[in-house]
């Protein structure tokens, strides 16, 4: 009798329980990483790589055989330029319609312009999800514009955390401005270093600024081809920076993708239906990624490779890879949830690792 009352109160208990736990673990999502960068190479085209090959680029060809890649990503559909397609990075949003987060501007914000403001309601980004889960924020940028990220998720744009313990409205730990790249990069290894941010963005701008100078020119010797050889010094200083660190070994993950490709003739990337404007490449190496897999093979159910078109958004064949996926990437492989308005990866299931069979 003893032991029927006692197993009665324990199936009780679980029926009270179990939908909890339940939940709980719906809601949990497996941490693959424990240290996320993003990296932005401003107007990097992925033929400039194929051009330099693995002799001369040697380290963008240790993300793709060591990670999962393609050549082949997408900018915004309606914006080939700088500011708009970070933030599609950022929110996980298109820049037009309903959904989208709509900053189509691309120059320094003036003062009061804040991504909210300009939407007419808050717009999340990846520093909101990561720094209410706690987990340290950090924003390294080669162009001044991008201090609208600043402004807009600072302690008085920011909105409240109601996610555990609160961490403040101020979603971005720490913010930095150089215009010259190798500096950018001391600073931004010696304050990891110092103080590891779980989630970070490097933004790189020389194959933009010697694309916008002289054009993408794709040719031995040209400077173009110059800056992106130094885009490859630069990720190999950040993957050597990684591996000699035990904290960070085996522990982070890299995405590098671009905010839009050029053309050498115009010497531009203003126009969103020209192939070599919105066609990018998209990088994912180290924690919790397979290697040497293309991206467009392992997401066959989600994805499809648009050859040389330019889907929209409401397409009905599977969408393409672009770079608004790299947001819920990152926050996929810190064990994260979506960022919630997104609509870009947002069931979070752009695949870096081989399905299992």
């Amino acid at each position: 009798m003893k032991i029927f009352i006692s197993n009665l109160k324990i199936v009780s208990l679980l029926a009270v329980v179990l939908p909890f736990l339940s939940f709980a673990q719906a809601d949990n999502h497996e941490s693959k990483a424990k240290y996320v960068i993003l990296i932005s190479c401003d107007g990097l085209r992925p033929d400039a790589v194929e051009f330099l090959g693995k002799k001369w680029a040697p380290n963008f060809y240790k993300l793709i055989n060591e990670g999962a890649h393609t050549h082949n990503a997408r900018t915004d559909f309606d914006y080939s330029i700088t500011l708009p397609n970070h933030t599609c990075m950022l929110t996980g949003r298109g820049v037009t319609g309903e959904t989208g987060h709509a900053w189509t501007e691309n120059s320094t914000p003036k003062l009061g312009q804040i991504l909210h403001r300009n939407k007419k309601a808050y717009v999340s980004s990846i520093f909101d999800i990561a720094h209410d889960h706690g987990i340290r924020t950090g924003l390294f940028s080669s162009k001044d514009k991008f201090i609208l990220y600043d402004l807009s998720y600072n302690e008085r744009s920011g909105r409240p955390d109601s996610t555990g313990e609160d961490n403040g409205k101020d979603k971005l730990d720490y913010y930095h401005h150089n215009d010259k790249t190798e500096e950018l990069i001391k600073t931004f290894t010696d304050s990891f270093s110092e103080k590891p941010y779980g989630l970070s963005m490097l933004h790189l701008r020389d194959p933009d600024t010697s694309g916008h100078a002289h054009g993408w020119d794709i040719s031995s010797r040209s400077i173009y081809i110059y800056a992106v050889a130094k885009m490859d010094w630069i990720v190999g200083k950040i993957l050597e920076f990684i591996n000699s660190n035990e904290n960070l070994k085996g522990k982070t993950a890299l995405i590098l993708t671009a905010d839009h490709g050029g053309r050498l003739e115009t010497k531009t990337h203003l126009k969103s239906d020209h192939k070599l404007n919105y066609t990018i490449p998209f990088y994912v190496w180290g924690a919790g990624v397979g290697a040497g897999l293309e991206l467009y093979e392992i997401n066959q159910t989600t994805r499809k490779n648009p050859e040389e078109t330019s889907p929209k958004y409401d397409s009905p064949n599977h969408q393409p890879i672009r770079n608004g996926d790299a947001g819920n990437l990152a926050l996929s492989l810190l064990g994260l949830p979506a960022i919630d308005g997104s609509t870009i990866n947002a069931k979070q299931d752009l695949k870096v690792q081989k399905p299992k069979e």
